[in-house]
């Protein structure tokens, strides 16, 4: 089934072709000329007499204007194949990061959600769409891969959302299940916000966690930072910047410090894809780290590529403390697996109804599949009529200069 984006092209484009009919109905032509022995004694002046054409003529080529005119229309009109209607649709996030324990019971958990969705995301720190019948193969990967990552919720919601628009002409009602340990690592301050942008309920599937959480994060909660400084040069973290810039502010946590930063470090090559036992603890305003803290050998490694300010006012203002002391803070747990709070795992879930797909924002689609088909038939068409013009001129003027070289032969 075809359905349109934007309708009003093609009805405009159908009004356009109305007229063109009508105006090649209301044609009007000279007179049929004949030649007369008596002729030789009128003026040769040009006859300007013209009638009502009463037998429509050139047929093929009002057809391809026509056709020409609706095909430019219907382009416009953007138009596109509509799927199959269902119901319901599914959406199934599965949670492949860190957090999960037990492999054999998050596929036993996912299988009886993904068989006929939709759409199947899988997301650590970060999410990703796979089709529903290589979640089994996507799942055992993971389960065997041993650089497992610290998951999010937050971009998986994000993708989710992507995907609903998509989906969402082919369904009455959306559903959502999300299937994840919830541990309070993977929330952040936007899950909330972004969570509120699904307009319907979330059905929270909580599979096992890993095993190690109390115990690293209780170790982990009270331990001091040892602070190493890239200036230093006491570290390996940090290597030299190929060319020296500035930016204009830091954030650590909740706390962002604006000022002319001079950068002259960024993150070792060889620390780009940092393992479970270190994270990104500061970034500039431009997303790049700012400082990372690691677990060595049960000590909190907390390495700074920021220099503090050394002239104006910076260190004057209320943010550079309140800046400072969350660079100094305690270590916090690396591997926090302690299960989302009980109100933030119902504010998640939301209310008990389905989301309508009405209420779920389309997609913007620039041009759909059929636009560029549509306007290369307009093309040919358009060439086409030249070509049926020019034929039709051509036998025109034949028949003119016919009848003048009669009226001269007479």
């Amino acid at each position: 089934m075809i359905s349109f984006l934007v309708p009003g092209f093609l009805y405009a484009a159908g009004a356009v072709a109305l007229g063109v009919v009508v105006l090649h109905l209301l044609v009007t032509q000279q007179p049929k000329s004949d030649v007369l022995p008596t002729v030789r004694f009128f003026p040769d002046v040009v006859a300007r007499s013209t009638s009502v054409t009463i037998r429509p003529s050139d047929l093929w080529l009002l057809l391809l204007r026509v056709l020409m005119i609706l095909l430019i229309g219907a382009a416009f009109a953007q138009p596109q194949l509509k799927p199959d209607h269902r119901s319901v649709a599914r959406i199934v996030l599965v949670d492949v990061s860190r957090a999960v324990g037990n492999q054999a019971q998050l596929a036993d958990s996912a299988r009886a959600y993904t068989n006929g969705a939709a759409s199947v995301v899988l997301f650590d720190a970060h999410a990703r769409e796979v089709a529903p019948a290589d979640v089994a193969d996507s799942l055992a990967a993971h389960a065997l891969g041993s650089a497992r990552t610290r998951g999010a919720l937050s971009p998986a919601f994000v993708t989710a959302l992507r995907a609903a628009a998509r989906i969402r002409d082919g369904a009455d009602s959306l559903e959502m299940v999300v299937v994840s340990p919830f541990a309070r690592e993977e929330a952040d301050a936007a899950t909330q916000t972004i969570r509120a942008l699904w307009p319907g309920h979330v059905k929270m599937v909580r599979v096992a966690v890993a095993a190690d959480a109390s115990a690293d994060a209780a170790r982990n909660a009270t331990s001091r930072p040892r602070v190493i400084w890239a200036d230093s040069g006491a570290t390996d973290t940090w290597t030299a910047r190929g060319r020296v810039d500035t930016i204009g502010a830091v954030r650590a946590g909740d706390v962002v410090l604006v000022f002319p930063f001079v950068r002259r470090w960024h993150l070792a090559a060889a620390r780009d894809t940092a393992g479970p036992d270190a994270r990104v603890y500061a970034r500039w305003a431009d997303g790049e780290p700012a400082a990372v803290e690691t677990m060595v050998n049960g000590d909190c490694i907390r390495s700074l590529a920021v220099s503090m300010p050394t002239v104006g006012d910076a260190i004057l203002r209320p943010e550079f403390v309140r800046f400072t002391e969350a660079l100094f803070a305690s270590c916090g747990a690396l591997h926090d697996f302690s299960p989302l709070p009980v109100a933030l795992m119902t504010a998640l879930e939301g209310g008990a109804r389905l989301a309508p797909a009405s209420s779920v924002k389309p997609r913007a689609t620039r041009m759909t599949p059929l636009v560029p088909w549509l306007l290369a038939g307009a093309l040919v068409l358009a060439l086409l009529e030249l070509l049926v013009r020019r034929g039709s001129s051509s036998a025109v003027g034949a028949e003119r200069e016919a009848i003048d070289e009669a009226r001269r032969a007479a």
